[in-house]
C-alpha cells in the first residue's frame, strides 16, 4: 500500500481555510482510537518477563517499574507501593516476601466532589502442572492477568492522547500477589477504608481477552451493594461494542470473590468485575500466552471501559485549557473519496508528526511518521484505492495534540 508523501509546504502565512480544533468531546470518536495492537505490545511486554510469578527472587519489581514508566509516559503520575507480607498459601508453602502494588492518578479538573474512580488489574501470574500441583518456572500470564493490565495501560494512553479531562480523580491501579489471595487490593482497599476515602466504582478487569466464538459475551459479575453500578455497566457495554454483556444470576455469581474488586466489596466500595465468558483453557499454565488471545474482543472490552471512566469518573466537556489553544488543525479532501485522498494540516509550532488511518475498530491500516516538521501547513496525499468501500478514521497526533475526523471510502 502506497505511503504518505509530502506534496507541498506552504508558508504559514498562507490562508488555508483550515478547520479549528472541536472544543467538545464525543465519547464516539474516542472509542475508534483504542488499538488491538497497542493492548498486543502490553501483553507481549509483560509475557516477555517469563515470569511474573509473585514469590520468585526479587518479586515483581522489575513489572512494577515497568508499569510505573508506561503510566508517567502517558502523562500520569504513578508509584510502586510496597508492602510486606509473610504467612503460609496451601499451594506454595511459607512465603515472606515484599509485594508490589502501582498506583496512578490523573488529577480531576474542577471536582464535582471528593470521590474517586479507581480501575485496576492484577499483574502477577502464577504457572503450575494441574496434574501434580507442581509450579512451573515459566508463568507468562498473557490472558490472566496482562490482559487487564493491558486495558487499563490503554485507557491511560486514551486519556493522554486526547488531553481528556475528568470531575473525579481516575486511580490507575496494578495490583501483585492476587493469585495468592487478593493481596495487593486488599492492602490497597483496607488502607483506603481507614483514610476514610470514597470510591465512585472500582473497575476491575481480570482475563478479558480470551474469546474463540463467534458470539463475543463479558460476564459482568456482581456485588449486592452496587447492583445498579452493574446494571449500568451492562448498557455502556452494549451500547459501545459488539460484546453482548451477561449478568450472571445468583448462581452463576459464584467467582465474584476470586478476584480483586471482592477485596474492595469487602470494605464497603462499589464495584464491577468484567471477565470473559468463554473461559480460557490455559488457566494457570505456561501456555497462557499472547498468540491465544483475541486482540479485537479485547479492544472492545476496553471500550467498555472507556465509557465506565466517562460515566463515572464525569468526563469533561472540551479539553483542558492548554490543549484548547490553536494546536492544529486538518482537513481531508475529497471527503467521500475513491481513490486518492488528501489530509491537509497545520502546525504552530515545530513537532514530530504522526498521522494514521484505523478503520472503525481501531486497526491500524496505515501510518506514516515524521520525526519532525516545521511551523507551517502540509499537504499529504494517501492512496486508498485498495481499501474497501467503508468509514475509517484519520488521526494526526503532535507533541501539542490530536485531531481526529472521518473518512469515507466509495
Amino acid at each position: 500500500m502506497k505511503k504518505f508523501f509530502t506534496l507541498l509546504l506552504i508558508s504559514s502565512t498562507v490562508w488555508m481555510g483550515s478547520l479549528t480544533a472541536q472544543n467538545t468531546v464525543d465519547l464516539e470518536s474516542l472509542m475508534p482510537q483504542i488499538n488491538a495492537d497497542s493492548l498486543l505490545r502490553t501483553v507481549t511486554d509483560l509475557q516477555n518477563f517469563g515470569s511474573r510469578y509473585a514469590l520468585r527472587p526479587g518479586g515483581n519489581h522489575e513489572v512494577a517499574e515497568y508499569l510505573v514508566t508506561r503510566l508517567n509516559n502517558y502523562g500520569i503520575t504513578a508509584v510502586i507501593d510496597t508492602f510486606h507480607l509473610s504467612g503460609q498459601h496451601w499451594l506454595v508453602g511459607l512465603y515472606d516476601q515484599d509485594f508490589y502494588n502501582v498506583r496512578g492518578v490523573l488529577t480531576a479538573a474542577e471536582p464535582i466532589d471528593d470521590s474517586l474512580v479507581l480501575i485496576g488489574a492484577h499483574l502477577d501470574a502464577i504457572s503450575y502442572d494441574h496434574a501434580t500441583w507442581e509450579l512451573l518456572e515459566i508463568a507468562p500470564g498473557a490472558d490472566d492477568n496482562a490482559s487487564g493490565v493491558a486495558v487499563m495501560i490503554e485507557m491511560a494512553r486514551i486519556c493522554h492522547d486526547n488531553h481528556l479531562r475528568f470531575h473525579r480523580d481516575i486511580h490507575f491501579m496494578a495490583f501483585d500477589g492476587e493469585e495468592l489471595g487478593l493481596f495487593g487490593s486488599y492492602y490497597d482497599a483496607g488502607r483506603r477504608n481507614d483514610a476514610d476515602e470514597k470510591i465512585a466504582v472500582m473497575i476491575n478487569n481480570d482475563m478479558v481477552s480470551y474469546q474463540p466464538d463467534e458470539n463475543w459475551r463479558l460476564m459482568l459479575h456482581w456485588y449486592n451493594n452496587s447492583l445498579d453500578v452493574v446494571s449500568r455497566a451492562a448498557d455502556l457495554c452494549a451500547q459501545y461494542t459488539n460484546i453482548d454483556p451477561y449478568i450472571p444470576t445468583l448462581s452463576e455469581n459464584g467467582n465474584y470473590n476470586a478476584s480483586d474488586s471482592y477485596a474492595y466489596y469487602q470494605n464497603g466500595f462499589r464495584t464491577v468485575f468484567a471477565i470473559e465468558y468463554t473461559f480460557s483453557t490455559s488457566y494457570h499454565t505456561d501456555h497462557d500466552v499472547a498468540d491465544s488471545n483475541n486482540y479485537a474482543y479485547h479492544a472492545d472490552v476496553a471500550r467498555y471501559n472507556l465509557a465506565m471512566l466517562a460515566e463515572y469518573a464525569d468526563l469533561a466537556d472540551g479539553l483542558g485549557t492548554e490543549e484548547q489553544q490553536d494546536v492544529v488543525s486538518m482537513q481531508v479532501y475529497p471527503n467521500p473519496v475513491s481513490d486518492k485522498a488528501v489530509i491537509r494540516y497545520q502546525l504552530t509550532e515545530a513537532s514530530p508528526v504522526s498521522i494514521t488511518i484505523t478503520d472503525m475498530m481501531g486497526r491500524v491500516l496505515l501510518r506514516q511518521d515524521v520525526s519532525n516538521q516545521a511551523a507551517g501547513i502540509y499537504l499529504e496525499e494517501v492512496d486508498l484505492a485498495r481499501f474497501p468501500a467503508g468509514v475509517y478514521l484519520c488521526q494526526l497526533q503532535t507533541t501539542r495534540g490530536t485531531e481526529t475526523t472521518k473518512l469515507v471510502k466509495r
